[in-house]
């Protein structure tokens, strides 16, 4: 079985599970018009999606812009979005055909004009970081260096040559990250932090921070038919019980509740359709980063057996039932939840706390040594970092627990100055995502810096690779070697739940940075 297959059975199960359990009439439902559709999230840092990596950012541009193709639902392959269709021609060659009379929002500076080539080609540009400081671009290890040239031959035509066989190349176009933007936006505001306008179905009608993300339908979208909401009003929240409170009142159609609020959810409103997926999100135990070479690292983690030491001594699966009640699945390598790149349960890390602290000793911490652990105060993150402290003193690393307001946390750790960090990885778009985003080269890693050059190499001997079964064997070396290295105790991963009333029919993706793709998303009249 093929990697397109496995994904497919693995994922479209996840996917099907609430639709098989819907009933027959919700099943065989006809879309109606109409409505607003009222769900919530956190404040978004910016709305700039070729500079951000947070999921509140492309819940908005998701639905104002588009890109020329897509993952599709249970990340099986790609769709067609911008593109009406598109062809290989040859391994360095690519030519896609765009939809014609595609129109920009009725909003100046772009004020209605037809979408073209030339959009797509300064776009991906953008993503590669050639327009500002190549830093703010947090993506531009997709494309940058990868491209020959971008051709435009005609208004609807593009044409990508690489510069050599690129393996994810396909699947960094599909990206939440790579949607079009106008350019004359950019011109005009410097970024796109506080704009968004693009072709999608929806235009950006308020922005109220603190308060609330408002979107209007666009009645010029290209897409027949599409959308059917009049609005989606996103109203801005963090504090769980709040929100799980206005859910219950009523105040909102749909909302994320943690594994901890499904039951109350069932009991309060026995009614509610609750689904429940795997995702991408990737507790990990991170050491101090490595920002130039091995010998600029601190003791005690300069030497990879304290390293190693610390994945010996949490035993994961008690971790996830105590911090999150076994809502997720226990990881082993940098890959999570993505076969067949993923690492097999023959290469977890085993739990042995004798063995950590034998390598302690042997590292020159008979007695273990005090040091600091960082992390944002949100529960999901509090309560497994008090897991781990406990678990680690076990093997005498004693550990003062450092929370940090969100922003705080995020401004502190990208400045790469701590010793230890409880940290969320996201990606997986391509397994280089996982790789290289995080232990790439330096120039090319945003979050986390590691000095490995068996890694680099490695990395780039994948990414020319379009064999799945021979790529997947050198991402699993690589994993493994990172493993060795220690850098990372990879934890788990936490199942999404959605909770929606039984007139919203959503339309559920898979991977947790289109989690609100308003499309197609309908609410039956009530």
């Amino acid at each position: 079985m093929n990697f397109k297959s496995r994904i497919w059975v693995f994922t479209l199960v996840l996917f099907l599970l609430p639709i098989m359990n819907a009933s027959p009439a919700i099943a065989a439902a006809v879309p109606q018009y109409g409505g607003v559709y009222r769900t919530v999230m956190a404040e978004p840092r910016s709305l700039d999606p070729h500079m951000e990596t947070y999921a509140q950012t492309s819940a908005v541009t998701n639905n104002t812009n588009n890109r020329l193709i897509r993952w599709n639902k249970d990340m099986s392959g790609v769709e067609l979005d911008l593109a009406e269709s598109y062809r290989q021609i040859d391994p360095l060659t690519f030519e896609f055909k765009l939809h014609k009379g595609v129109k920009f929002h009725n909003l100046p500076p772009v004020n209605g004009r037809e979408l073209t080539s030339a959009d797509v080609k300064y776009s991906i540009e953008r993503v590669s970081g050639m327009y500002g400081q190549k830093g703010n671009f947090k993506h531009k290890y997709y494309f940058e260096g990868k491209l020959a040239s971008i051709q435009t031959p005609d208004k609807y035509t593009v044409v990508f040559k690489l510069k050599e066989p690129y393996a994810p190349f396909i699947n960094y176009l599909a990206s939440d990250w790579s949607v079009i933007v106008p350019k004359e936006l950019v011109d005009r505001d410097g970024d796109l932090k506080k704009s968004a306008i693009g072709t999608g179905p929806f235009i950006l009608e308020e922005y109220i921070k603190g308060s609330h993300i408002t979107m209007t339908k666009n009645n010029q979208y290209f897409k027949k038919g599409l959308p059917y909401l009049d609005k989606i009003q996103i109203k801005i929240m963090s504090d769980p019980a709040s929100i799980m409170a206005a859910f219950l009142a009523g105040n909102l159609d749909s909302f994320g509740p943690y594994f901890f609020q499904v039951p109350v959810v069932k009991k309060e409103a026995p009614k509610v359709n609750i689904t429940r997926e795997k995702a991408f999100h990737m507790w990990v135990l991170r050491t101090q980063p490595c920002t130039t070479t091995y010998e600029a690292l601190e003791p005690p983690f300069k030497d990879r057996r304290v390293r190693q030491a610390l994945g010996l001594a949490i035993d994961k699966k008690r971790l996830l039932k105590l911090a999150w009640g076994d809502a997720g699945t226990v990881q082993i390598g940098s890959i999570p939840n993505f076969p067949p790149y993923s690492l097999p349960e023959s290469d977890q890390l085993e739990y042995n706390p004798e063995k950590a602290k034998k390598l302690l000793a042997e590292a020159g911490y008979p007695n273990g040594f005090k040091t600091t652990l960082l992390t944002w105060n949100a529960e999901y993150m509090t309560k497994p970092a008090q897991v781990i402290q406990e678990m680690l003193g076990k093997v005498g690393i004693e550990i003062e627990l450092k929370l940090l307001e969100m922003a705080q946390y995020f401004n502190t750790v990208y400045r790469f100055q701590y010793p230890l960090s409880l940290h969320v990885m996201t990606a997986g778009y391509d397994p280089d995502d996982w790789i290289d985003h995080y232990f790439g080269p330096h120039d090319h890693t945003t979050t986390y810096k590691w000095c490995n050059p068996k890694v680099w190499d490695l990395n780039e001997k994948q990414r020319k690779i379009l064999d799945v079964k021979q790529r997947a064997k050198v991402i699993q070396e690589i994993q493994r070697e990172l493993m060795k290295d220690g850098t990372h105790t990879f934890l788990y991963t936490q199942d999404s739940y959605s909770a929606y009333w039984p007139y919203v029919h959503p339309d559920e993706y898979f991977h947790p940075n289109s989690s609100l793709m308003g499309e197609k998303i309908w609410l039956e009249k009530h």
